[in-house]
């Protein structure tokens, strides 16, 4: 068996109010119909701010870091040059916040690294065992350019060698500059994204012994890949950075095959107390409930998240799940967490909690 230990999350200093982002885009286009867009797109986002690892978007910034102005077109290597700058930094600030890690971090056996926008070797995997001091015989991992969903993909992993074996402790890490990755163009895709993407980061430990007050074991995880949807939410290189398809029938794509794919997990959602859904963006929280049949109330911690935060990709479904946990008490013995995510392809991964 597997245990989930400790969740912990960071994001950058820079905070942006969702609105002065928007005016940011809105400034360097002379399309009117592009501005009316980004206008109506980020007041329906359900998002107030977002956090980044640039400054560049606060109206009052005279140095910006990596957009010199509004129509600037930063390449790829001016972009990866932030991300290698800046990712560990924000990486540390979230493990760094597990409790009693000097102590934790002398039992860890492997550390797996999710990340799916910036790219370096020796990589994000050696930079945290090297500033950690974890020990240099450490097995690690690392699930790159898998998108939104790879924290759960991650988590299965972890699960793997914890079953495998019974001293296991995973360091689990996700880390996403997605801001580095805004595009100046008049394509809906890119309106899409830059009005919904944000940096963070989110640190977990799994286990293969139960320890800690709230005792969660991982239970199960599943996965689906809607053939019909790969083109409705890519992710590419360019020379001026990575490039993201990103259509508006991604909600109608997951919440039009969820009720059979728990169906055919064998899932009934009346034996689901919490509900810990990534935030791909209001709308796919609000098809997602409705096709479910659930209440706002029982995604609140979405809808919370998306607020505060934006979609960070990889780590989004940590920061949900943590705020379920620390929202959850007095939780009975028995009581399960369903969480879920989607990345490209268009795939859907789930994973499945039951406390202890």
């Amino acid at each position: 068996m597997s245990f989930l230990i400790a969740i912990e999350t960071a994001v950058p200093d820079y905070s942006h109010k969702q609105e002065d982002i928007c005016n940011f885009f809105i400034k360097g286009t002379s399309n009117a119909d592009t501005q009316r867009k980004l206008k109506f797109i980020s007041e329906k986002s359900g998002i107030s701010k977002r956090h980044s690892v640039l400054k560049d978007f606060n109206p009052t910034e005279k140095n910006p870091t990596l957009f010199k102005s509004n129509t600037s077109v930063p390449t790829l290597s001016n972009r990866m040059a932030v991300y290698q700058n800046q990712a560990l930094e924000l990486a540390l600030k979230a493990v760094f916040k597990i409790e009693e890690f000097s102590i934790i971090k002398n039992n860890i056996t492997h550390i797996i690294t999710v990340t799916c926008t910036g790219l370096f070797a020796p990589g994000l995997d050696i930079d945290l065992i090297r500033e950690l001091n974890l020990s240099p015989t450490v097995q690690r991992s690392s699930f790159n350019f898998m998108g939104c969903n790879a924290a759960i993909i991650a988590l299965n992993a972890a699960d793997n060698i914890c079953n495998s074996s019974p001293n296991a402790k995973v360091l689990v890490v996700c880390v996403e500059l997605c801001t580095i990755h805004f595009q100046n163009n008049d394509k809906d895709d890119f309106i899409l994204a830059n009005t919904l993407f944000a940096d963070g980061a989110a640190a977990a430990i799994v286990g293969s012994k139960c320890v800690g007050e709230k005792k969660i074991k991982l239970n199960s995880f599943n996965s689906l890949i809607i053939d019909k949807g790969r083109n409705d939410m890519a992710w590419y290189l360019s020379e001026t950075g990575f490039i993201m398809n990103l259509t508006s029938y991604v909600s109608a794509l997951i919440s039009g095959n969820m009720r059979e794919f728990l169906k055919e997990i064998e899932l009934n959602k009346e034996t689901i107390t919490y509900w810990a859904i990534h935030p791909g963006g209001k709308k796919i929280i609000d098809d997602f409930a409705t096709a479910l049949d659930l209440k706002n109330n029982e995604l609140c911690a979405s809808y919370n998240i998306l607020d505060c935060f934006g979609n960070m990709s990889s780590p989004t479904v940590l920061f949900v799940l943590k705020q379920v946990l620390e929202t959850s008490t007095n939780t009975p013995k028995g009581s399960k967490v369903f969480s879920a995510a989607f990345g490209p392809g268009l795939s859907i991964e789930t994973m499945q909690l039951e406390y202890v």
